[in-house]
């Protein structure tokens, strides 16, 4: 149980080339620092997503969508509309996982989460540079000839995440999607639209109380 890995969810390649008549493309550091002062100085994001996880291994698919909602410091919410209802929460404290039509909902510490620096990023902890090996993505699938497509490496292993895919847009500097790969060779393509920053989110949106009769698990006492 966790975070999509999302989720969310940036040397050898240089830039693509510039359509005619388009902006000049910038180079590495700077799309990178545009992004981060994206989303240093937002307070809070939402957004619609669509979601894609890739099985390699059983050669399954599963797709999803819903809104996501962000807020600094490190409270965000998945609400799953498609195609069964479900919700994710963090509260800076606890992580919460809701599924209505089983009435119950699963409960564990932020901190033993393992929250994926991607998404940390998001809610403002955490530098990409510092976090990860960048560099403009070859001949990548994802995107379009306008976006700026970044290829990520975390610097330290890490189970959750072995590479990322980050599509940009170069009007705003928003992620539009990140693609990542665990390292069981699991892809999760996380897509977002009607993006909005800095709309002063409640910090209501971040607090939930399970209702009457929702079973209520904690992940930490399983297994005992």
């Amino acid at each position: 149980m966790g975070f999509p890995s999302f989720a969310l969810a940036l040397a050898l390649a240089g830039p693509a080339p510039a359509a005619p008549g388009s902006a000049a493309r910038l180079p590495l550091g700077a799309v990178v620092e545009r992004i981060q002062k994206r989303y240093d100085t937002a307070s809070d994001f939402r957004a619609h997503f669509s979601q894609t996880l890739t099985n390699p291994t059983f050669n399954r698919k599963s797709t999803s969508s819903g809104e996501v909602l962000l807020k600094k410091p490190g409270r965000m919410r998945w609400n799953y509309q498609k195609p069964d209802p479900k919700m994710y929460l963090a509260d800076g404290d606890l992580l919460w996982l809701y599924e209505p039509e089983d009435k119950q909902a699963f409960k564990q510490e932020l901190k033993s989460s393992q929250l994926p620096a991607a998404l940390a990023f998001l809610t403002g902890k955490g530098k990409l540079k510092d976090e990860f090996e960048m560099s403009f993505a070859e001949r990548s699938p994802y995107g379009t000839p306008r976006d700026y497509v970044l290829s990520l490496r975390p610097k330290q292993a890490q189970p959750q995440v072995k590479e990322m895919t980050f599509v940009v847009d170069p009007e705003t500097f928003h992620v539009v999607e990140t693609v990542i790969v665990d390292g069981q060779g699991n892809v999760n393509d996380l897509t977002f639209s009607d993006i909005k920053v800095g709309s002063g989110l409640p910090d209501s949106t971040f607090r939930w109380t399970p209702p009457a009769g929702v079973r209520v698990i904690d992940t930490a006492k399983l297994g005992r």
